[in-house]
């Protein structure tokens, strides 16, 4: 296990909610151990999300809520100064409850904070480390979870990415539709983004695939096939990627099932 996969796990378990029975959740605290960078990462993102976390439990639900959401639309004319008071009230209600959701069932959600063009973004966020939503070795169960939560897949994804053991994924609201993410293990996490040419208009790229090395030893690849786009992301060299982008064609019709 590498630092980067390690990042993806420990994330995930900021909140105290660490599994008793998970080696590779073990796996990842063993190297935070013996690694002090990691380790203060690690830290550094407990007292933050703790820190929101006991924020979020002080939050004092104002006195007259409960009678005010009681207050329905046959009371309008006859209270409409309580029905105002009702409608302020939902929605403090509304962005409480959903800001506690995504809290508590993912953890903090940080993915806006980035910003710029695709490519970029991708990378900024895959070297922070994302959080993701499901985690499993199996990346035949990693795309029938994002289909199940609402994201269309392209038909044809680079298979030997597909061989690779899976390490989890998630959905980014990025955009108007959303960009699925996709975390695969090999020396190292390679991270796939794909999201719809529509909603990124600006993305520059071609069905021929392109690699650029970036700093730290990172290469960012990015393509498009039919009307999705693709940005990959690793600590590898152009090399080592490419291998697994081999014998996958961009625009040609995917293999019959």
């Amino acid at each position: 296990m590498d630092k980067q996969e390690a990042k993806l796990i420990l994330s995930s378990y900021t909140l105290g909610n660490e599994p008793a029975d998970d080696e590779r959740f073990a796996a990842a605290q063993r190297l935070a151990a013996t690694d002090a960078e990691l380790a203060s990462w690690w830290n550094a993102q407990k007292q933050a999300d703790q820190a929101l976390s006991a924020s979020l439990r002080r939050f004092e639900v104002p006195a007259d809520l409960h009678s005010a959401l009681k207050v329905t639309m046959a009371d309008k004319q006859r209270k409409r100064l309580r029905f105002a008071r009702a409608r302020k009230w939902l929605s403090i209600a509304a962005v409480f409850m959903l800001c506690s959701y995504l809290f508590f069932e993912y953890g903090i959600d940080r993915s806006d904070d980035y910003t710029g063009p695709l490519a970029q973004r991708a990378f900024n966020y895959s070297v922070d480390g994302p959080r993701l939503s499901y985690f499993d070795r199996d990346t035949s169960k990693l795309q029938t979870w994002l289909l199940d939560n609402g994201f269309e897949l392209p038909a044809q994804l680079p298979p030997k990415l597909l061989a690779l053991e899976g390490v989890g994924c998630r959905p980014l609201n990025w955009s108007q539709e959303r960009v699925a993410l996709m975390c695969f293990n090999t020396d190292t996490v390679y991270h796939l983004f794909i999201g719809m040419e529509n909603d990124f208009p600006e993305f520059e790229a071609s069905e021929k695939i392109g690699y650029a090395s970036q700093e730290n030893g990172w290469t960012v690849s990015k393509w498009k096939d039919q009307d999705y786009l693709f940005v990959l992301t690793a600590k590898a060299t152009v090399d080592e990627m490419s291998q697994f982008l081999a014998s996958y064609a961009p625009g040609d019709a995917p293999p019959q099932r």
